[in-house]
C-alpha cells in the first residue's frame, strides 16, 4: 500500500484526499529566500520535494476536515532507524547458535572484517558543554607537568590560545594550593596505559562519575568543551554495555555482545566529528558512560574481537545499528535484509494515539485536515517503512520524510500505519529493558547517517577536508526547504531534490547574519 489518508471521515485512502473546493492557486513553495541564498527556485518545486511548506490561502469551501478531539492510532514495527544491525536480531541469532562473524556478515553487506593497530579516540562529553573541567583520582594525577597527590582536584578553565588556566585545591571545594597557565589543557592519570585499575581512573568532582584514560578542555568557538581521550579498547568497555544488555551472555547471547564490540568499534573508528574530538558521548554518536558501567560479560565480548572492524575499500566502516529492525533492516549504506533474529523483540509490534490536535501543533500546521503517507519503502509487511508523508492544515501544508514524521511524533521508528479511533487491538508496550535505540538519528531520511549533511561531511573528509572543523550546529533552511551547516572553510546545504551541495558560505551569512557562532 503506497499512500494512506486521514480526513475530514477519517478513513484510509489510498489516493490523495481533496477537501472542499480545490485550492485554484495551488500549495506555493517560498523560492524567494531560497534565491537569496543560491539554491535554483526550479529545484524546489515538485511532486518530490521534502519538508515542503506551503502556505494554505483561505479559499470558499475549505473547511475543517478533522475534529481536534478526534482520536488516531500509528501503529508499527522496531525500533530505531532499522539501518545496519538489529541488536534484538543479533540477539536472536546468537540464540540460533550464529556466531558474531555471521551476525555481521547478515547485517553488513558488501564489507569484510580487517583489523586495526592500538587507536585512541577522543569523546567529546556533551553534558560537561559549557563547563570548566574538575577532576580528582584516588591515586593522584598529572596536570601542568606536576603530580597531585591523592584526593587533590584540578580545575582547568580553556583559554583561546589553546592551553588551560589551572587551579588546585584541597578536594573539590578545598583551599586552592597553587594555580598556573599551561599550553597543555589536559589532566592525566598517573599511567596512561590501557586496562589500569579503577583506583587510578579519574573522577569528575560534580557527580563522581569516572573515566579511563586523560580529560582535557578545549575551546569550540568561545564556548568550553570537555574530551576525554583514551584507548579504544578502553572505550568500547563503556559503550558497549551501554548500547546492548550484558544479561544476553547469561541467555546463550554473548556472540551477540561480540558483534556489538565489532560494530561499535568500526563506528567510532569511521567517526571525524571535529578536528578536536572524533565522537561524542550520546545516541548521536554512541552511548559511552564512563569505566563506572563497565560489565565482565561486555568486556569479553571486547576482548576476543580485540581490533576487529567492518572494512571496505581499504577504510574502517561506519556501521550503524538500532535497537529492532521489526523484521526487516532499513537499506541505505547497506542491502537491506530480512531480520529472523528480530522476532526476540520484546516490543517488536507497537501502537501510540494522538488527537488531531496534537498531530496538527506537532507539525505545526494549524487545525489537521490531512495526514498522508505518500510513498514507502516497500520492504517488509505494510509496504515498510514511510519515506515520505504530507501533513495538511488550516494554517499550512508540509511534506517530509517518515523520519521526520517519526521525529516530531516520538514514534519508534519510521515503519508504521494510521488508523482513526482508539485501536483495542494495538499491541501495548511491555516493560523490559532495551539496548540504545539506535546510533545517529536522520530525520531527513538519507539512509546513510546521522544527517546527509554530515554524511556529506565526513565523504569529503571531515576536518581533514577543505571545509574544515564545523562552526555551529545543522539548521533550517528558510520555510522548512532543509537544512545548513556552516564549517570554517564553507558550507553544506541540504534540501531533497538538491541532495547535500558545498557552497560559499557567504550566501548564508547574508542572508543569516547571526549564523556561525559556536553558541
Amino acid at each position: 500500500m503506497s499512500r494512506q489518508s486521514i480526513g475530514r471521515r477519517g478513513k484510509i485512502r489510498r489516493r490523495r484526499i481533496i477537501l472542499g473546493r480545490p485550492l485554484r492557486n495551488g500549495w506555493r513553495p517560498s523560492v524567494a529566500r531560497a534565491a537569496a541564498i543560491g539554491v535554483a527556485p526550479a529545484l524546489l518545486v515538485g511532486a518530490g520535494v521534502g519538508a515542503l511548506v506551503q502556505s494554505n490561502q483561505a479559499a470558499p469551501g475549505v473547511v475543517q476536515a478533522v475534529s481536534a478531539d478526534t482520536p488516531f492510532t500509528f501503529s508499527g514495527f522496531g525500533h530505531g532507524h532499522g539501518r545496519g544491525m538489529g541488536q534484538w536480531g543479533a540477539y536472536g541469532y546468537a540464540q540460533d547458535g550464529w556466531t558474531a562473524e555471521r551476525i555481521i556478515g547478515h547485517y553488513y553487506g558488501g564489507t569484510e572484517l580487517g583489523t586495526v593497530d592500538d587507536a585512541m579516540i577522543a569523546v567529546r562529553l556533551m553534558a560537561r558543554d559549557d563547563h570548566t573541567l574538575d577532576v580528582y583520582s584516588d591515586t593522584g594525577m598529572i596536570v601542568a607537568g606536576k603530580q597531585l597527590a591523592p584526593g587533590e582536584a584540578a580545575h582547568l578553565t580553556p583559554t583561546p590560545d589553546g592551553g588551560a588556566n589551572v587551579v588546585v585545591t584541597e578536594g573539590c571545594s578545598g583551599d586552592v594550593l597553587w594555580q598556573a597557565a599551561t599550553d597543555l589543557p589536559w589532566v592525566d592519570p598517573i599511567d596512561l596505559a590501557e586496562d589500569r585499575p579503577a583506583n587510578e581512573h579519574l573522577t569528575m568532582c560534580s557527580d563522581d562519575k569516572t573515566y579511563r584514560g586523560a580529560l582535557g578542555v578545549v575551546l569550540d568557538g568561545t564556548a568550553p568543551r570537555t574530551v576525554n581521550r583514551l584507548h579504544v579498547e578502553d572505550y568500547l568497555r563503556s559503550v558497549v554495555p551501554a548500547e546492548a544488555l550484558p544479561a544476553w551472555a547469561d541467555t546463550g547471547g554473548a556472540e551477540a555482545l561480540r558483534a556489538q564490540a565489532i560494530a561499535a568499534r568500526s563506528y567510532a573508528l569511521a567517526e571525524k566529528r571535529h578536528e578536536k574530538w572524533q565522537t561524542c558521548d550520546t545516541t548521536d554518536c554512541q552511548v559511552y558512560g564512563g569505566s563506572g558501567v563497565e560489565d565482565p560479560r561486555t568486556d569479553d565480548g571486547v576482548r576476543t574481537t580485540r581490533g576487529t572492524v567492518l572494512m571496505k575499500d581499504g577504510e574502517v566502516v561506519r556501521s550503524e545499528f538500532s535497537a529492532s529492525t521489526g523484521g526487516y533492516s532499513a537499506g541505505g549504506t547497506f542491502p537491506p535484509v530480512e531480520d529472523e533474529g528480530d522476532k526476540v523483540a520484546p516490543n517488536r509490534e507497537w501502537a501510540k494515539t494522538f488527537t488531531a490536535a496534537e498531530i496538527g501543533s506537532k507539525f505545526g500546521v494549524g487545525d489537521l485536515q490531512a495526514f498522508e503517507v505518500l510513498s514507502r519503502n516497500n520492504l517488509g509487511p505494510e509496504g515498510g517503512r514511510v519515506t515520505r508523508v504530507r501533513v495538511v492544515g488550516s494554517d499550512r501544508t508540509i511534506e517530509t520524510t517518515g523520519a521526520e514524521a517519526r521525529t516530531k511524533l516520538g514514534l519508534r521508528s519510521d515503519w508504521f500505519t494510521v488508523k482513526e479511533g482508539i485501536d483495542e487491538d494495538a499491541p501495548e508496550i511491555t516493560p523490559a529493558p532495551e539496548p540504545g535505540p539506535e546510533t545517529g538519528t536522520d530525520p531527513f531520511g538519507s539512509g546513510t547517517g546521522t544527517s546527509p549533511i554530515e554524511q556529506a561531511y565526513l565523504d569529503l573528509g571531515g576536518v581533514d577536508s577543505v571545509l574544515g572543523s564545523p562552526i555551529g550546529p545543522e539548521l533550517m533552511l528558510p520555510d522548512e526547504i532543509g537544512k545548513f551547516r556552516i564549517f570554517t572553510g564553507g558550507a553544506i546545504v541540504w534540501t531533497p531534490d538538491l541532495g547535500a551541495q558545498v557552497i560559499d558560505a557567504s550566501f548564508l551569512k547574508d542572508w543569516f547574519p547571526s549564523t556561525g557562532s559556536a553558541e
